[in-house]
């Protein structure tokens, strides 16, 4: 009996902690509940413990909770400040994760979302995925052009496609549409910087 016993609490905390870096709030799916991620949750938020009534079960009282937190956009603010923080410490597998779940739940805000894309792109860029990156960053284009984002991610479009898959083409386009859309930016000269390299490059190129 006891090394069963044993077992179960090593199994549980081994489960624990493999889901220790990820959102849990986002990932009940409150029309067919995991129990193990319901008893996640209530231990997290409501210090419910193995033997409560209702421990494991997604009734009334948890399905507000998960409401209440989930209607909360601080909520997305503490996930986004994980992830960025589980970047900062090279974990990257499990910062895109929690990023994933931002980017796709149907509460997250739209703020929460851009910036969660802009940070994914920056880890496909660190794991030297320069397509998926790109791919991410112009996903963000689409935002206003007031964006910070929004500009951060023109410009290191138009970078990666010159430094990193040497398409020049892409981005000289992409640099002149930054040049049109952010005429007094403080990025200018790099942009500058960056089109008289590509022009030297493809200069030898005709050579």
């Amino acid at each position: 009996m006891m090394h069963f016993l044993i077992f179960i609490l090593s199994t549980t905390i081994a489960f624990s902690s493999s889901l220790a870096n990820k959102p849990i709030e986002l990932m009940i799916d409150p029309k067919s509940p995991d129990e193990d991620l319901v008893k996640i949750f209530q231990s997290k938020y409501m210090s419910m413990q193995n033997g409560d009534a209702g421990y494991g079960s997604f009734g009334p009282k948890t399905t507000k909770f998960w409401q209440d937190i989930c209607n909360d956009d601080k909520t997305y603010e503490i996930l986004y400040d994980n992830s960025l923080e589980l970047k900062n410490d090279k974990k990257l597998k499990e910062s895109n994760m929690m990023l994933d779940y931002l980017i796709n739940f149907d509460k997250t805000p739209q703020n929460i979302i851009i910036k969660s894309k802009f940070l994914r792109a920056q880890i496909f860029y660190d794991l030297s995925y320069y397509v998926q990156a790109v791919n991410y960053f112009k996903l963000i284009l689409k935002e206003d052009i007031s964006s910070e984002y929004r500009k951060k991610a023109l410009f290191m479009t138009a970078y990666i496609y010159n430094n990193n898959l040497n398409m020049y083409t892409d981005a000289i386009n992409y640099y002149k549409t930054f040049l049109n859309e952010y005429k007094n930016d403080e990025l200018i000269s790099s942009v500058e910087y960056e089109l008289g390299q590509i022009n030297s490059i493809v200069a030898k190129i005709k050579d």
